[in-house]
This record gives C-alpha cells, sequence and structure tokens, in this order.
C-alpha cells in the first residue's frame, strides 16, 4: 500500500497530476501515485465521460454527460469498486451536431430536440461530482469542455483533482500498443456495451481505474 499526501476535498489546491504534459506520453509520478493511494477507501471518486459536437472545447459543445460516482472497497482479491451514484443526460447544444460526429456517437440533432441545455443541468452535475476526485479517459478533453462549458454559463469551474486513466494505465502496464479506451478495455477483458457513449464510457473507465490501481499497488 502506498502512503502519502491527503486530498484536500473540493477547493482543497490539490495539484491536478494529468496536467504538465500531454497524457499520451505521461505516467504518474511517484508523488501522484502516494497522492492516489492516500485516497484510495477514503474518498468518492467519479469516472466522467462528455458526447462532444467535435473536438474543440472553444467552438463545440457537449451533447451527452455520463457519470458514475463510486468508492473503492478492499477486499481479498484487491481493491474493487462499489456503485455510489450515476448520472446520465443528453445535453442541447444549440447547435447542429454534425453528421460525421453523429456517426460515432449516435447522437443527432432529434436526439437532443428536447434535452436541457448545459446551462439548464450544469447544477445537477456539479452536485453530483462535489467533494470527489474525478477520472476521466484523457481527462484533459474532458476538463477543457467542462471549463469551457461553465465560462459560458457564467458558472464558476469546479476545482476537483482529476486523475487521466490513460496515464494510470501507462503507469500500470507499459508497453502496449494502444491506449485508447477500446483496446484496454479488451487488454483488461471489460466489457463495451455501447462504446462513444457518455454512461457505458464512464462504467468502462470506473473499471479500468479500478484493475490498474490493483496493478500499481501490486508493482
Amino acid at each position: 500500500m502506498h502512503g502519502g499526501r491527503k486530498w484536500g476535498g473540493r477547493g482543497g489546491g490539490s495539484r491536478q497530476p494529468w496536467s504538465g504534459g500531454s497524457p499520451r506520453a505521461a505516467r504518474l509520478t511517484p508523488d501522484d501515485i502516494d497522492a492516489l493511494f492516500a485516497a484510495v477507501g477514503r474518498v468518492r471518486f467519479v469516472a466522467f465521460d462528455f458526447e462532444t459536437t467535435g473536438l474543440s472545447p472553444a467552438s463545440d459543445r457537449i451533447v451527452e454527460i455520463g457519470a458514475v460516482g463510486f468508492r473503492l472497497e478492499e477486499g481479498e482479491s484487491g481493491w474493487s469498486p462499489v456503485i455510489d451514484g450515476t448520472f446520465e443526460t443528453l445535453v442541447n447544444p444549440g447547435r447542429p451536431i454534425p453528421p460525421e460526429v453523429s456517426a460515432i456517437h449516435g447522437i443527432d440533432d432529434l436526439s437532443v430536440s428536447s434535452s436541457p441545455a448545459f446551462r439548464e443541468t450544469a447544477g445537477n452535475f456539479l452536485d453530483f461530482i462535489e467533494g470527489s476526485i474525478l477520472v476521466a479517459h484523457n481527462a484533459p478533453f474532458d476538463l477543457g469542455f467542462l471549463a469551457a462549458e461553465t465560462t459560458r454559463a457564467g458558472i464558476e469551474n469546479p476545482p476537483n483533482p482529476a486523475y487521466d486513466t490513460i496515464a494510470i494505465a501507462k503507469t500500470a502496464v507499459s508497453g502496449l500498443p494502444s491506449y485508447s479506451l477500446k483496446a484496454l478495455a479488451a487488454s483488461f477483458t471489460i466489457q463495451q456495451t455501447a462504446a462513444h457513449r457518455g454512461a457505458d464510457d464512464a462504467r468502462v473507465c470506473m473499471e479500468l481505474f479500478s484493475r490498474c490501481i490493483n496493478l500499481i499497488n501490486t508493482s
């Protein structure tokens, strides 16, 4: 078991381990690992995923939010996630969704026509993640969209610490040909039922996170 720093909670000013470099190249530092294991078993995590109209937080918008809250409990076979709430909603981006993007996640203009705008559902999502450590696959992408959307809505961007499962997976298992969520799910035999949909990607991210935690803990 790794010991070390304690997480400061909402507004605690903890350093975010995904920052300072490309998550596709980075592994967790020893200090990052210590901070992570100081939280495991004590803190609620939220794995989350956004589906969007494109790749740019400045010009694109969120069309779906999927999130799963969980805690890690230790058993004979290591740490396992225990789900502590879920959050899922389509979001009306207020603009057309490009057909080539709809072809990836299956969300089109009709799907979101009666859905709330981000500003209308943001409060519920921020309440759901409050006090939790965030977990996402390629976290800077999702966090960039969260920052852009909250700014446009005139809402304070949440200060939650966050971990990127790309960096965590690279720390747990080196040398894989791909660290995409799909490739890692296959490597760890995690079932994907609806790839590129927020709720399922969040669940897969949670499972990947817990598997990697156990590998890092025994290395």
